[in-house]
């Protein structure tokens, strides 16, 4: 007998001890929820009763909504109760589960989305699904799907069957396939011919900023100095920074917009995206020489290190859009609220700068932008441009002051072993253009949280943890995520322990996530699978973990020398290159690693005393080349333990008073050089910049 609502909402239901904050949440609903497990799958079975499934996330605005209208319905919760087997999934603790049934949700619908709603056989078979249901709706298609498990369940055998066909289908390499050189170039077209030419970006509605796809373009104009290219990838970053898609008080990036002008965001903040989008930021503030990306960057990476960061050094998850209840209601302001701050004058020039007006731009009030010229609020002030442009400067400390007086969104702690990977990289990136800002240490205490935490005794990896708790089995973009993370921080600091942790991370995913042909799962070998291991080839709002995986390979066996590792990520490369072509931007981070293999990538290594050194290891951060690695070694060479770890070092030295630069592909030297210029020629030979 199916417990009471009440009581139910009472005493709560099994979700209340999990770890999780999305599952928390859910905790005291009326309805029976449990987490994924055996008890409730055993249930299942024991009772041949279908289970109800949804997914979701902590920080999803419309997982939330479908919360209140049907997980808190005591007549819903009652019905479902007593017909099915619900369970509750957070997809940021159980992406493999999410991918799976997303996979039959978009076979079904052809779209996908959170809250994911699926209705599953006591096997595990999907035989319906879909994203957010009205209430309404939601009790009519649960109504009607019990009735057709108990009165006509051949059908419900039919439909599980052919969903599952499509879940068990992996794309097929074909590993006797060759690389097709110049497909790099040639795809990077798509992007030109799909963007939103008057704002940047892709797409007209619910706008994602894509970094990795923009970083993509940028990487195929430092190769060819293509000047469309130039101007697509200045105008997608200009537009999304002015914009309401960026924090323009606090830093950092909300996760999309819902419009085509990159104003009106949904107002979550994902890490994952920070992350991205700082690196993004600061390569574009180098190499197209824009203090104004670099500024975006710097203040996305405080954002991080100030609101996201755990006292130990790790990176929370994301930040809710909703205020108790109210979405955006964080970030939107009226225009006394900036006099109140800033006095009458300069107030009102705030206002101006930042695009506050009486009307608003959102429900009546206003997210800030950047979109007026100082010149013209100048004009219609008694400031100085100068003083206008330093407004937001002067400002912003007490501005954000102010914010934190209202009722801030929640802040999700759960730490993801990708996501911190992909921050690691991006605070290591800035270390290398602005050293001495703390940024190397705050990508060191990361990277030791992880390891520390997050890593098993037997090499193995946790995918999250929650206050001090991990949970769930890594994926394989944990593993190449962070050990992309490990090797660009290495290429910050060159203290040799990162590379050899991403050695054994990539040790490690080789044994356990591939199959005998070299293709990469999406999943351990050991891990649960209740409907076959996958295959994922393309990007969504993080790379793809195989593409990953290629450009760790890659970059990884320039320093140690493995060409069995440099030939794995080839024969990837090929195997997909029908899939490139068709797939073209949704395949960036591939595109971008076929650009490196056909290169030239260089492994640079300078040797010489640490102060002699760093004169050409600056020369070699200004320059930037992200077609490359770089290792440092004493003036007498490599010590025995980096030798062992990278062999290639071997012979690479300096007289005892200077300090030189070696470039070389894949063991292939040029002559070693002691000039700052002389070495950014090297870095730039055959690329633009």
């Amino acid at each position: 007998m199916p417990l009471a609502p009440e009581q139910i909402r009472r005493e709560g239901n099994r979700l209340k001890h999990e770890a999780s904050a999305y599952l928390r949440q859910h905790a005291y609903n009326p309805m029976d929820w449990y987490p994924w497990g055996e008890e409730a799958l055993g249930r299942a079975r024991e009772e041949n009763r279908p289970i109800f499934l949804s997914i979701g996330y902590s920080s999803c605005h419309w997982c939330h909504v479908m919360e209140r209208e049907s997980f808190e319905n005591d007549q819903i919760a009652a019905f479902m109760n007593e017909n099915y087997i619900n369970i509750k999934v957070d997809r940021e603790e159980r992406p493999d589960l999410d991918t799976v049934y997303m996979d039959a949700v978009q076979a079904l619908t052809g779209s996908g989305g959170w809250p994911m709603s699926v209705w599953l056989t006591p096997d595990l078979r999907p035989f319906y699904g879909g994203t957010y249901l009205p209430a309404p709706q939601f009790l009519q298609v649960s109504s009607r799907l019990i009735q057709l498990f108990n009165g006509d369940p051949d059908t419900i055998e039919s439909q599980a069957n052919r969903l599952r066909e499509v879940i068990e289908k992996n794309p097929r390499g074909d590993l006797e396939s060759e690389t097709k050189p110049g497909l790099a170039l040639e795809a990077v077209k798509d992007a030109l011919r799909m963007m939103d030419s008057k704002w940047g970006g892709f797409g007209t509605q619910n706008k994602f900023p894509t970094p990795l796809r923009w970083q993509y373009v940028l990487h195929v104009w430092r190769k060819t100095g293509d000047a469309e290219l130039e101007q697509a990838v200045r105008l997608t970053l200009d537009r999304m920074m002015d914009g309401g898609l960026f924090d323009q008080i606090g830093g950092g990036f909300h996760r999309y917009t819902v419009e085509r002008t990159w104003l009106v965001p949904h107002f979550e903040k994902m890490l994952y995206d920070n992350a991205q989008l700082a690196s993004l930021y600061l390569e574009a503030g180098a190499v197209l020489d824009d203090e104004a990306y670099s500024r975006t960057a710097r203040d996305t990476l405080h954002f991080l290190r100030d609101e996201m960061a755990e006292p130990d050094g790790g990176f929370y998850g994301s930040f809710d859009a909703d205020s108790d209840g109210v979405e955006g209601a964080f970030y939107v302001w009226e225009p006394n609220e900036m006099r109140q701050v800033a006095g009458k004058i300069e107030g009102k020039a705030l206002e101006r700068l930042l695009g506050i007006t009486k009307e608003g731009n959102f429900e009546g009030k206003s997210i800030p932008t950047r979109r007026v010229p100082a010149e013209e609020v100048a004009k219609r002030s008694d400031l100085s441009v100068e003083e206008v442009e330093g407004l937001l400067r002067k400002w912003r400390k007490a501005l954000r002051k102010t914010r934190a007086g209202r009722v801030p969104p929640g802040l999700d702690k759960k730490m993801v072993t990708s996501w911190n990977g992909l921050t690691i990289a991006a605070f290591a990136q800035a270390e290398m253009l602005f050293p001495g800002r703390g940024y190397l240490d705050t990508a060191e205490k990361a990277a030791e949280r992880m390891w520390a935490l997050h890593r098993r005794e037997d090499g193995s990896l946790w995918r999250s943890s929650t206050e001090g708790t991990p949970r769930g089995d890594g994926i394989l973009d944990d593993y190449a995520c962070l050990a992309w993370g490990l090797l660009e921080l290495y290429r910050a600091c060159g203290v040799i322990t990162w590379f050899e942790r991403a050695v054994e991370l990539i040790e490690y995913t080789l044994q356990h996530f591939t199959d005998e042909k070299g293709i990469f799962y999406f999943t351990h070998d050991a891990a649960e699978a209740p409907l076959g291991r996958k295959v994922e080839l393309m990007d969504s709002v993080e790379p793809s973990g195989s593409a990953m995986m290629v450009q760790v390979l890659l970059r990884a066996s320039a320093l140690n020398g493995n060409n069995d590792w440099h030939d794995h990520a080839g024969r990837l490369l090929a195997a997909y290159r029908f899939y490139m072509e068709r797939a073209a931007l949704e395949m960036a981070w591939w595109l971008d690693a076929a650009l490196l293999y056909e290169g030239p990538f260089y492994e640079v290594v300078i040797a010489g005393a640490n102060d002699r050194r760093q004169r050409l290891r600056r020369a070699y951060c200004e320059a930037f080349p992200t077609h490359s690695i770089l290792a440092c070694v004493g003036p007498d060479g490599p010590n025995e333990r980096e030798e062992t770890l990278q062999p290639p070092l071997a012979g690479k030295a300096s007289s005892p008073d200077g300090a030189v630069a070696y470039v070389c592909q894949y063991g292939s030297c040029l002559p070693p050089v002691e000039d700052n210029g002389e070495l950014k020629e090297l870095l730039l030979r055959e690329w633009h910049r």
